[in-house]
């Protein structure tokens, strides 16, 4: 007989530059398919879609649930932090899941009332937790020990290496016709978990583990036939390497073309330029992918060995001109900030950024995420320039705010260094969507990242202005 039947998972809403209501969550939809498939109860409540604490009360007055889930995002810890005491004067259980939890550990048990956190990937603790397992038994879990009044860690959870033995997500179980994104006919689908490189800045083996886990091309295949059936034509794939293993990713690409489904896909997650050939960018296409980006990160060969990219500039840019060749759309992502990194570095990232053949780029401010070795770079090396418990926060809001400086890498170059960067960006995001000319225009008329950011803020939050800006694209 399971502990806990009834399940609430809810959704914080997180304060960023874009809208967040455009997808519902992939993670707790795999929770909620492995939950029902064992006969658990589940329900969910998504903050993001204009709901507040009244309507989550009222949620729980409806349906009675014996534990509350929820996952938190570095990004909005603090307003978790809150939200998480708010809810515990139920005096419901509450178990904390997600990245943030996996970056900081014992923390939010620490810092708020929840009884339970879960750390790394959560399916197969979540439920031997729901099942009434010995918590001392359960990998991942984190929780009080009523005794010594003390916070005990267990061993990290186990991964699921078989992921084609997992249900598909239950995304039938969320208010779809609310976000914007399933309006549109469109899914997030991941083919794969995991990396097996050692990017120093990227939080993903914290809560995913080093290695590669595919799905099988079949697999993969079948979830979108299953959801192609009920009117779903776009899949925007959110693996962090799809195209690893090349012949894996060419073997799904053959099967969409031989079922003749009608799809569009893209991988705007990021993919490897070292993990691509010629003939797998045409299968694409011609399977219906319609753009892809690349984590290139800098245009400094030295900056490339720091972060352990394991890619040259060289093979970039050769894979940026293939791209270009087979006419599939294509980003390249940098980021301003890295370890090591000088402004004369930074520099080299932007003026790539205007050389490179690509429809746009994009300018990131490196946010150094709690676990990572660029966290503890900082920590050994800089002087954080926000405060240490609300800099993933304020970084939401203050994009162009670098979050710390070395002594190679003063703020005043920081701040230099990134509006060369997104200035560069916003040009590109607006002649890509609008065209050369008015894009330009556009442009002049958004240099603020305050005006910019609020435009796409109005823009992605809205359905009917979505499509407008959609049917601008440029063809």
């Amino acid at each position: 007989m399971n502990k806990f039947n009834r399940i609430l998972l809810v959704i914080p809403k997180v304060q960023a530059s874009y809208a967040a209501k455009l997808d519902p969550h992939l993670g707790i939809a795999y929770l909620t398919a492995i939950l029902k498939k064992k006969g658990i109860r589940v329900e969910i409540f998504d903050f993001a879609l204009d709901y507040q604490f009244p309507d989550l009360v009222r949620k729980v007055n409806n349906f009675h649930p014996d534990l509350i889930g929820l996952t938190m995002f570095s990004f909005d810890f603090l307003n978790s932090y809150q939200l998480i005491n708010k809810i515990k004067t139920s005096g419901i259980p509450l178990v904390v899941g997600g990245v943030h939890v996996s970056s900081t550990k014992k923390d939010v048990l620490k810092k708020t009332k929840a009884d339970y956190a879960l750390y790394g990937e959560a399916e197969t603790s979540f439920l031997e937790l729901c099942q009434g397992k010995e918590l001392d038994k359960i990998n991942g879990l984190i929780y009080r020990d009523s005794k010594s009044d003390s916070i005990i860690i267990n061993s990290p959870s186990q991964l699921i290496h078989n992921l084609d033995e997992l249900p598909f997500p239950a995304w039938e179980k969320f208010e779809l016709q609310k976000y914007i994104y399933p309006q549109e006919g469109r899914l997030q689908i991941a083919t794969s978990r995991g990396c097996p490189y050692n990017c120093v800045y990227c939080a993903v083996k914290l809560s995913m583990g080093l290695g590669f886990r595919p799905r099988s091309p079949e697999n993969v295949v079948e979830e979108i036939e299953h959801w192609y059936g009920k009117g779903f034509t776009f899949f925007e794939f959110v693996d962090d390497c799809f195209t690893l293993d090349l012949n894996r990713a060419k073997t799904i690409c053959d099967l969409i073309i031989e079922k003749g489904l009608k799809i569009r896909w893209n991988c705007a997650n990021g993919i490897r330029a070292d993990r691509v050939d010629e003939e797998l960018l045409i299968k694409m296409k011609k399977a219906g992918c319609e753009f892809v980006a690349y984590g290139l990160e800098t245009g400094s060969e030295k900056i490339l060995t720091q972060i352990k990219k394991g890619i040259t500039l060289e093979k970039s840019k050769e894979t940026f001109l293939l791209t270009k060749k087979v006419g599939l759309k294509f980003a390249v992502n940098f980021i301003v900030g890295l370890p090591e990194e000088t402004y004369a570095d930074a520099l080299k990232s932007v003026e790539l950024a205007k050389e490179v053949p690509a429809d746009y780029v994009n300018f990131s401010n490196m946010v150094p995420y709690p676990g990572t070795e660029t966290y503890q770079y900082i920590k050994d090396h800089g002087t954080f320039l926000l405060p240490e418990e609300t800099y993933l926060t304020e970084s939401t809001t203050k994009l162009g705010e670098p979050v710390f400086e070395t002594p190679e890498f003063s703020l005043v170059e920081r701040r230099k260094a990134l509006q060369k960067g997104r200035a560069v960006a916003k040009q590109s995001h607006l002649q890509y969507r609008l065209g050369k000319k008015v894009g330009l225009a556009a442009y002049q008329l958004a240099r603020s990242d305050i005006i910019y950011n609020s435009i796409r803020r109005i823009i992605s939050g809205s359905t009917k202005m979505k499509k407008i800006y959609d049917k601008l694209k440029t063809q």
